[in-house]
């Protein structure tokens, strides 16, 4: 080890960033050197690019964090994604058990903690691009500096290779951050396998056999569109629509978030088991759980397993020795005496 820091003494003062950079550079010449089947050598590349960030990231987030306006910047940061998370987390819950989510509180809690990687992540993108953009403004004031002979070295870091260090982060945003939409698509989608196996899955898209099946299925949507779609002036344009598995992603009427399918399976799975009851003064006929929505009303909860989430759910009204008559809700109350 000494021998190699005497022989290359500025490679030896590179940091953790910089020797992410440097391998992911090589593994991806490596893998177009030998062929874009070896999709492993790409794989090792994206997560040293992503150590990378992570690593650069936590820097600047030490250093905002010792500030006073940054401090109230990271407060802010989280107070939108908490913000987001329990609004969204709410209109799951409510889309799971169909009625208002304030009765099953540790479900919506669940799901804003399930939801908050998702939108950290989302806020972390756009972190992402406004920090590169910085990096841009500085190559652009140093090549603009450098012809006027103003030292222009306060706008690098003190670090070795500052420019091809600031070259490489620039060049790898892209990169980065297509690597960050997988990512935040395959956390959507419930399979994380599709970021491990990104490679192997755009060849196998690119087969004969599914573009032929995602061109039969293109001309069946539009085929439905136009059977759906009215004669006449007054005809509506189709909603354009960017489908990704079991949900869209983005259409003519804005931004929306696609159905996590296995986030309303886990919120309906728990609500079931852990929040709901399992005996109750009510009426209860097992394997029903129920919650209680108010003094007449209770949520019932059976194991359904033809509804996509696994259970259905009913409103009904309480049946208990309190309120015999469930039909109505109300318990027949004798008139009061009164003199004759």
């Amino acid at each position: 080890m000494q021998q190699w820091n005497e022989r290359f003494p500025r490679l030896a003062q590179l940091h953790f960033a910089q020797w992410c950079y440097l391998l992911a550079t090589v593994f991806l010449f490596l893998y177009l050197l030998l062929g874009l089947n070896n999709t492993v050598l790409a794989q090792i590349g994206a997560v040293l690019l992503l150590l990378a960030t992570a690593k650069e990231m936590w820097q600047r987030f030490a250093i905002w964090w010792h500030s006073l306006l940054g401090k109230a910047c990271i407060l802010i940061f989280y107070a939108i994604v908490l913000n987001f998370s329990f609004a969204y987390a709410e209109s799951i819950v409510n889309g799971v058990i169909g009625v208002r989510p304030d009765v099953v509180p540790y479900s919506v809690n669940l799901a804003a903690l399930l939801l908050a990687p998702a939108w950290t992540l989302i806020g972390s993108m756009l972190t992402l691009q406004f920090y590169s953009m910085l990096h841009l403004l500085k190559v652009m004031l140093l090549l603009m500096l450098r012809p006027l002979g103003v030292p222009s070295k306060h706008l690098l870091d003190d670090e070795e290779f500052p420019v091809w260090t600031l070259m490489a982060r620039i060049i790898y945003l892209p990169v980065v951050t297509m690597i960050l939409i997988l990512t935040l698509f395959s956390y959507f989608s419930g399979h994380p396998e599709q970021f491990l196996n990104w490679g192997e899955t755009t060849q196998q898209q690119n087969t004969p056999e599914s573009l032929q099946k995602q061109l039969e299925e293109i001309k069946k949507r539009e085929a439905e569109l136009q059977h759906q779609q009215p004669k006449g002036p007054h005809s509506k344009v189709p909603e354009f629509q960017i489908f990704i598995d079991d949900g869209y992603l983005m259409g003519n009427s804005g931004f929306k978030l696609p159905t996590m399918l296995w986030l309303n399976k886990l919120v309906a799975s728990f609500n079931y088991h852990v929040e709901s009851l399992s005996a109750s003064s009510c009426k209860l006929t097992p394997p029903e759980h129920l919650v209680h929505i108010n003094d007449y009303e209770v949520l019932v909860v059976t194991p359904d397993a033809t509804q996509p989430v696994g259970y259905s759910y009913k409103v009904r009204v309480c049946d208990s020795p309190a309120f015999p008559f469930g039909v109505t809700g109300r318990a027949l109350v004798p008139a009061p005496l009164t003199d004759q």
